[in-house]
């Protein structure tokens, strides 16, 4: 449940006691006046109004003797709101009642009765005092409020031996608050009763009743949708009217503001109460139920903050602190915004008496006593500083990008993709990390070991300091190498030990990376971007990245021996032993398939280039032997055919044929 804390604090119930007036003969120095009684309030549903009966037995103890005490007048005190006081004797006969106010006290009366004749010695009467708890309008000073919708009354009782009842129809949904108070069910009413009171004069309990039936119920819808039930009392419209359009104007204010739409797809029920002022808080915000419960005064501080609670609550963050700082700060710039007067957290003062380290700063202990405790007093106004000194130096963009992640359970710590999802509800831990890592804030780990955190938690802001640096060193180092994503989640997860173990290998295979960037410059080539995401995304350790950078620079000291090797000078034989060879092409191809991620193929033509060049010499010797021999078997054909021609032309010369006569 979140709760804003009441701005006028209520004056707590003053025990007020018992006050007998006495005619004596001899002053007694002790009290001989003994009171027996019990008090039942009843509330009545019809008409609401709560009756009330005292019904008391007062015994005079003293000895009758020549000279005695008696009793003339009895006083007691019954609420301003009382109506119709009737005081008299068991047999019916009536006592004369007088009504005076009591010195510093706006909620009480005295209600002296006087006794037609003195209470003698040794005498018992049975005295009934009966009234009627009318109660006051909404926003009035005094506490009682009594109408057919709402019943909220203090019950007390009278004497020394007290018992206290108060009786509400089973229509009506009640809440107790007091020690010693067992609840029954009777004839359609549920009855809560007090016995055995060790000390009178302090006892009391709240009683706080609702009769769902006779609230007035208004349906509200801002223009996008979001529905409300507003539950007024009975003749109250300018509640009604008030908080109308605080849901109609407020909520679409708060969600602009905020940056995430209104996060409840449900209908949220508002109520008119004033139990909670009861608690020294003017509104609460029930997340489970979607019921906010807030008081009679038209305040549009709290509204907005009962109202900003839909997405401050558990559901984004688990500590309490960040809950209502947030709320609270939102609250007040939804009044700006709406042209009001904003409310500003108060220095913080840590010599209070109810300094409490945020983290500390768990639920109240809800004690009924219409005040708000020194602890809270100071948590609502640390929390408030706090978030708003953070709220301020960000500004509203980061703020929204802070809480954007927030909605959305990202990754503090970033890489170069799309964040990472993170834990669904966010701690103080990864909120700090948040408000640093997105929001860029500077002030904010400064005060969390000033306000936020405990003794036992400050070595850890130490620890992450330390961690920290060595993270940025390796952002700085990387480049456009993003921090590995093991990294940021053990980061994100203050396992700070294990964080700089994993830096550590990180700058191994960037040292590895940079070795590769002087090789990969030398070849004039690149290398697949699936190194770098490779490295980025490793979420268990970084033993692949590793070996693929080793395994890339194996394959880039291939390619630069396949340069060098290209680059030699081959002489005659080694010429002739290329011819036919393009190194220049399977070169390029080697360094083409490196640039792909084919290092298989990269390789396969790296060593093709040195082992062509390694074997130019001998192939071009053997090349050019053949090349010799092949000449001289041609040198030889040729002048067989020269001679060949030659016989054949001295066989056709003239000289040598014969002559015929």
């Amino acid at each position: 449940m979140f709760r804003r804390l009441s701005s006028a604090l209520l004056t707590a119930l003053i025990a007020l006691p018992l006050v007998f007036g006495a005619c004596t003969k001899v002053a007694h120095a002790e009290d001989t006046l003994q009171v027996t009684s019990t008090t039942t309030y009843t509330v009545d549903a019809n008409t609401g109004v709560v009756h009330v009966l005292v019904d008391m037995q007062l015994k005079n103890l003293e000895f009758c003797s020549g000279r005695y005490l008696v009793y003339t007048s009895i006083s007691l005190p019954i609420p301003v709101g009382a109506s119709t006081p009737v005081a008299k004797l068991q047999d019916g006969k009536l006592f004369t009642v007088a009504v005076t106010p009591v010195a510093d006290s706006d909620n009480y009366v005295q209600l002296e009765v006087f006794f037609n004749i003195p209470l003698d010695c040794r005498r018992t009467w049975g005295v009934t005092v009966t009234y009627d708890l009318l109660g006051n309008g909404p926003r009035a000073q005094d506490q009682l409020r009594i109408n057919p919708a709402y019943s909220y009354f203090f019950a007390y009782g009278f004497g020394d031996d007290v018992t206290v009842k108060v009786i509400v129809p089973e229509s009506f949904t009640s809440e107790t608050v007091g020690d010693r108070v067992v609840e029954a069910h009777k004839n359609g009413n549920t009855v809560y009763t007090a016995t055995d009171i060790a000390d009178p004069i302090e006892f009391g309990f709240f009683v706080s009743a609702t009769n769902e039936d006779a609230l007035v119920t208004s349906d509200v819808a801002t223009d996008d949708g979001v529905g409300f039930v507003l539950h007024t009392w009975p003749g109250d419209t300018e509640w009604q009217e008030f908080m109308t359009n605080e849901v109609k104007v407020g909520v679409p204010v708060l969600a602009e503001l905020i940056g995430q739409p209104w996060p409840i797809d449900d209908t949220v029920d508002v109520r008119e109460s004033h139990t909670p002022y009861v608690y020294g808080y003017a509104g609460w915000f029930s997340f489970d139920s979607n019921e906010i419960e807030i008081g009679e005064d038209l305040d549009a501080d709290t509204a907005l903050h009962e109202l900003s609670h839909a997405w401050f609550s558990d559901e984004w963050f688990s500590d309490r602190w960040v809950n209502e700082g947030f709320a609270q700060v939102f609250a007040s710039r939804g009044v700006e915004a709406l042209g009001g007067d904003g409310l500003r957290p108060k220095t913080i003062v840590t010599s209070d008496p109810g300094t409490v380290r945020l983290n500390d700063w768990g639920d109240p202990s809800y004690a009924p006593t219409g005040e708000i405790d020194a602890t809270e007093a100071y948590g609502y106004n640390a929390c408030f500083q706090v978030l708003q000194q953070i709220a301020d130096e960000i500004g509203d963009a980061r703020l929204r990008e802070v809480l954007d992640a927030v909605a959305d359970d990202t990754i503090a710590y970033r890489g170069d993709a799309r964040p990472e999802a993170a834990a669904s509800v966010t701690d103080w831990r990864r909120f700090l990390d948040l408000v640093e890592e997105i929001g860029g804030a500077t002030q904010a780990a400064d005060l969390f070991e000033k306000y936020v955190v405990t003794e036992t938690e400050r070595s850890r802001l130490t620890d992450r300091a330390t961690a920290r640096d060595q993270y940025q060193e390796l952002v700085a180092d990387g480049g456009e190498w993003a921090a590995p994503l093991v990294v940021r989640e053990r980061m994100g997860a203050w396992n700070f030990t294990k964080a700089t173990d994993l830096i550590a290998a990180a700058h191994d295979v960037l040292t590895l990376r940079d070795e590769l960037d002087a090789k990969v410059a030398q070849i004039n080539t690149t290398y697949p971007e699936d190194i770098e995401l490779l490295y980025e995304e490793s979420d268990e350790n970084l033993d692949d990245a590793r070996a693929a950078v080793q395994q890339q620079i194996e394959t880039a000291d291939a390619l630069l021996a396949a340069v060098k090797a290209k680059g030699k000078d081959f002489g005659l034989f080694g010429t002739i032993g290329l011819i036919g060879a393009d190194l220049d092409k399977t070169l390029s191809d080697a360094k083409a398939a490196f640039a792909d991620g084919d290092q298989v193929l990269a390789d396969e033509l790296a060593q093709d280039v040195i082992d062509r060049t390694d074997d130019a010499f001998s192939a071009g010797k053997t090349r050019a032997l053949l090349a010799g021999a092949i000449l001289l078997v041609a040198g030889l054909g040729i002048a067989l055919l020269v001679r060949r021609r030659r016989r054949a032309k001295q066989s056709a010369d003239p000289s040598d044929a014969t002559v015929v006569d």
